[in-house]
């Protein structure tokens, strides 16, 4: 049976790295940084993997779906370090300063409290982090970051009538 066209352009607008569940494997780093002092180090460093590989598909995700070609190299780039700074470096890092200060205040890790307490506040701080990190990286990439990563694939693959890579996809967007 074939979906309604309503249903079908619901479905096509719909990006799974952003819009399901998919969306928390780019947290499983943090989930790995908070259970650090608890877990083996293989484990901690499965979490990265997990991480990096959602950060590659999503990256691999934006340059298929670019309907223009000479834009997808930069749109899979723009999608590729957002998601690598929101959702690995940036929070990896907050969560592991988290754990570590978490770490210094508690009890000694002889205790109960002392053993559990720096993994639980890592765990409880990353519902507290995600947004104001994503607007941090949106402002960074729409203000400074992007706008370089568009200069220089305009850069290395000009546009025959000059137009910027910008331009380019609002005037593509008229098109839709």
């Amino acid at each position: 049976m074939t979906p309604a066209p309503e249903e079908a352009k619901k479905d096509a607008s719909i990006d799974i790295y952003r819009d399901t569940l998919l969306r928390y494997a780019g947290y499983a780093n943090e989930v790995g940084e908070s259970l650090k002092p608890l877990v083996h180090n293989s484990i901690y460093l499965a979490s990265y993997a997990i991480s990096i590989a959602y950060v590659v598909g999503d990256a691999r995700d934006k340059f298929l779906r670019e309907p223009d070609r000479q834009l997808a190299p930069a749109a899979g780039t723009n999608a590729f370090i957002w998601q690598a700074l929101a959702s690995v470096i940036i929070p990896g890092f907050v969560i592991n300063r988290i754990v570590y200060i978490a770490d210094r205040l508690t009890p000694p890790p002889t205790t109960m409290s002392g053993r559990y307490a720096p993994t639980l506040i890592g765990l409880s701080c990353i519902p507290l982090i995600i947004q104001p990190i994503d607007r941090a990286v949106d402002f960074a990439m729409e203000n400074a970051i992007g706008p370089a990563i568009d200069q220089g694939f305009l850069w290395i693959f000009p546009k025959s009538n000059g137009q910027s890579s910008e331009t380019l996809k609002k005037d593509n967007s008229k098109k839709d």
